[in-house]
């Protein structure tokens, strides 16, 4: 323990934040400079970053992702974008669960990613539509074998 500290970190009373302590600090810091971390936390870079990114640039940018890896498994649907549908449906379209929530392709291609072509499905409903289809396990593996395909869809 240093000359300085009086107490230890056990026997020091814990910190509270009240909101008399948040606005008090608040005050402290206004109109101080701020070191953010990245440029993207700013506001205002932020919406010059939003702006930059248009319909055409996000196309564009699929377009090229599909040249550099033509058997990707998705292109265009991203992890936050499939969340997105999820939460924007909120339940399977099927039996209405609202747990472990799947984007499914209609036409079963991975590469359709039109919001027409997807369906949310519970994990269980997903499962059981493409076992009707003969979509599933071991059998999937060997039919696209046969054909010659090892890309998914």
């Amino acid at each position: 323990m240093s000359a300085i500290a009086t107490q230890c970190r056990q026997c020091k009373p814990t910190y509270e934040r009240t909101p008399e302590s948040r606005a008090k600090l608040s005050a402290a810091l206004k109109g101080k400079p701020h070191s953010y971390r990245s440029a993207s936390t700013r506001p205002e870079v932020a919406a010059r970053i939003a702006a930059a990114w248009t319909p055409e640039k996000r196309e564009a940018k699929r377009q090229e992702m599909l040249r550099r890896n033509p058997d990707a498994r998705y292109h265009g649907l991203s992890a936050t974008g499939a969340k997105r549908i999820r939460e924007e449906v909120g339940a399977c379209q099927d039996c209405g669960s609202t747990g472990r929530l799947d984007i499914h392709h209609r036409d079963r291609n991975k590469r359709n990613q039109e919001r027409s072509n997807l369906a949310v499905l519970c994990h269980q409903c997903h499962m059981q539509e493409h076992a009707r289809a003969g979509e599933t396990g071991a059998d999937r593996m060997w039919q696209r074998r046969r054909l010659g395909t090892t890309s998914p869809g």
